[in-house]
């Protein structure tokens, strides 16, 4: 499992299905999100996946990704 910003996630999804949207970074106010910032969703200690998320786009859209 790769930790990488949800823009970066964006950017992969845009790119392996072949659109060119702007991606917009917005706070999200709460502490809920204020969690997800700081990282509390992560378990680095039980990486248990063996597949990036570029590795997933391709078996989901194909050879897009290489657009």
């Amino acid at each position: 499992p790769e930790v990488r910003p949800v823009e970066s996630l964006a950017r992969a999804y845009l790119r392996a299905v072949g659109r060119r949207r702007p991606i917009l970074s917005l706070p999200m106010p709460g502490r809920a999100y204020r969690g997800f910032r700081a990282g509390g969703h992560l378990a680095p200690r039980r990486a248990v996946g063996k597949r990036t998320f570029e590795e997933y786009l391709l078996t989901r859209f194909g050879s897009a990704l290489h657009r």
